[in-house]
C-alpha cells in the first residue's frame, strides 16, 4: 500500500513539471504578434539590392543582430523604387536635351537651307506655275520646265562663289570670319559625332564655342596673315614663293594659331589659363605634326595665284571640313577594325575623350585617335592611374624627319602648280 502511494505521488510530480516546462516554452499573446526572424547576419551593409543601393537600415560588419524580414523587405523596395525614380530622371532630362538638340540643328538646318535655296526654289515653282511663252510649243513645256530647274540648281554653286565674292570686299575682316565660324562649327560638331556622341550627349555648347572662337580670332587673324604674306612673302610672284608661304604658314603661323584658338576656348569654357597654357603645351608638336600630313600639299594651291585672295580663307575653310571628315572616317575605321578584333560589338564600351582637349576639330579627333590607339591604355582603364600622356606615341616621333617630309615633297607640286598657272594664264 506505501508503495503505490509512492508511484502516485512521482507520477503527479512529474505530471506537475511537465506543465510548467510547457507554460515555459509557450509564446505570449506579444510573441505571437511578433515575426520569427529567421537570420541572424553579421554583415547587413553588404547587403544590396539590384541597382546598388543598400538599406538604410544596414549595420556596421562588426555588429550582429537579428535582423526583422517584414522591415528588411521594405527597405529593400524602397532603394528599388529610389533607383527606378533616379533612372527615370535621367532618362526623361536625356531624352529632353534630345529634343532640344534636334529643335536646334533643324531650325539652323532650315535656315540655311532657305538662305542658299529660297530664290532657285521660287524661280521653279514659278517656272511651274505660270504658262510658257507663246513661241514655246506646249508639247515641250514638261521638258523645258525641268531642264529650265536643273540649270538653276547647277548654276548654284558658281553662282554662291561669285556672290560671296562680290560681298567679302565690302567688308573682308567680318566676312571671313562668319566664314571661320561656320567652318570652326562645322568641324567640332563632326568630330563630336566620331567620338560615338548622339542627340542626347552631343555638346551644341561647346561647338558654338568652337565657333565663336574661329569667328573671334581664325578669320580676322587670317585675313590679315594672308594679306601680309601676299605683300611681303611673294617675291613678285616667282614659283618658290608659294614654298616659302607655306614653310611659314605651316611653323611660326600654326603654332601661334593653336595658341590662340586655346586660349579662345579656354575664355569661353572659363577655364583657368595656366591649365589652357599646359594644353597647349602639349598639343604643339601633335598640332604640327597632323597639320603636315594634309596642309603643305592643300596650300600649293591655297597660297598660289589660281585662288583669289578674297576665296583664299574660303577655299581653307572649305578644306577644314574636308580633313575633319577624312580624319573622322579613317579613325571610326580603325575603332571598328579594334573591336572587332576583340569580338565585341560595335556599340561596346570603348575608351571615350569625355573632356575635350580645347583645340582645333582636326587635332582633337587625332589625340582622341592616340589615346584609343595607345598600348598603356587598355579598355576598362586599369591602368589610368599610371599613364603618362607624354609617352603618346605621335607626341614623340622616332625622327622628326619622318614628321616633316611632306614640307619636303611639296616643292615638286609647288613647281608644277606654277606651271599649270602660266598655262591658264597665257591661255
Amino acid at each position: 500500500m506505501m508503495l503505490l502511494l509512492q508511484k502516485r505521488k512521482l507520477t503527479t510530480v512529474l505530471v506537475a513539471c511537465a506543465i510548467l516546462a510547457a507554460d515555459g516554452l509557450a509564446p505570449t499573446p506579444c510573441q505571437r504578434a511578433r515575426p520569427t526572424a529567421r537570420r541572424r547576419t553579421p554583415v547587413l551593409a553588404a547587403v544590396k539590392d539590384a541597382a546598388g543601393d543598400r538599406p538604410s537600415t544596414a549595420l556596421a560588419a562588426d555588429t550582429g543582430v537579428d535582423y526583422d524580414d517584414a522591415a528588411y523587405e521594405r527597405e529593400m523596395k524602397a532603394a528599388r523604387r529610389q533607383a527606378a525614380a533616379d533612372r527615370l530622371a535621367v532618362i526623361q532630362r536625356l531624352n529632353l536635351i534630345a529634343y532640344v538638340n534636334a529643335a536646334v540643328l533643324a531650325f539652323v538646318a532650315i535656315g540655311v537651307g532657305y538662305e542658299l535655296l529660297h530664290v532657285d526654289v521660287e524661280a521653279i515653282l514659278a517656272l511651274f506655275k505660270y504658262t510658257l511663252p507663246e513661241d514655246r510649243p506646249m508639247e515641250d513645256a514638261l521638258a523645258y520646265r525641268l531642264a529650265t530647274s536643273v540649270d538653276l540648281l547647277a548654276k548654284l554653286p558658281g553662282d554662291s562663289i561669285r556672290g560671296y565674292e562680290a560681298l567679302v570686299p565690302t567688308n573682308p575682316v567680318f566676312y571671313k570670319a562668319c566664314t571661320s565660324g561656320v567652318a570652326y562649327t562645322l568641324g567640332d560638331f563632326v568630330s563630336q559625332v566620331y567620338q560615338g556622341r548622339t542627340l542626347k550627349t552631343v555638346d551644341l555648347a561647346r561647338s558654338a564655342r568652337s565657333g565663336a572662337a574661329g569667328f573671334v580670332g581664325h578669320g580676322p587673324l587670317c585675313h590679315y596673315w594672308m594679306v601680309f604674306m601676299e605683300t611681303y612673302l611673294d617675291f613678285d610672284g616667282a614659283w618658290y614663293g608659294t614654298g616659302v608661304k607655306v614653310l611659314a604658314d605651316q611653323t611660326v603661323w600654326s603654332l601661334y594659331l593653336n595658341a590662340c584658338y586655346s586660349f579662345l576656348i579656354g575664355t569661353f569654357a572659363l577655364r583657368d589659363p595656366r591649365e589652357v597654357w599646359k594644353d597647349v603645351q602639349a598639343t604643339s608638336w601633335p598640332a604640327l605634326r597632323s597639320s603636315w600630313r594634309f596642309w603643305p600639299f592643300v596650300h600649293c594651291i591655297s597660297f598660289s595665284h589660281l585662288v583669289p585672295l578674297d576665296l583664299k580663307l574660303l577655299w581653307v575653310d572649305v578644306m577644314e571640313i574636308v580633313w575633319v571628315t577624312i580624319l573622322s572616317k579613317v579613325a571610326n575605321d580603325d575603332k571598328e577594325a579594334r573591336l572587332a578584333e576583340r569580338g565585341l560589338e560595335e556599340d561596346a564600351e570603348v575608351l571615350e575623350v569625355v573632356e575635350p582637349f580645347g583645340v582645333d576639330p582636326t587635332l582633337e579627333i587625332e589625340l582622341t585617335r592616340e589615346f584609343e590607339l595607345d598600348a598603356s591604355l587598355n579598355a576598362d582603364l586599369e591602368n589610368e592611374d599610371q599613364f603618362d600622356e607624354n609617352k603618346l606615341s605621335f607626341e614623340l616621333p622616332r625622327e622628326a624627319l619622318l614628321a616633316s617630309w611632306p614640307l619636303l615633297a611639296m616643292w615638286p607640286v609647288i613647281y608644277g602648280t606654277f606651271q599649270l598657272e602660266k598655262m591658264f594664264v597665257t591661255a
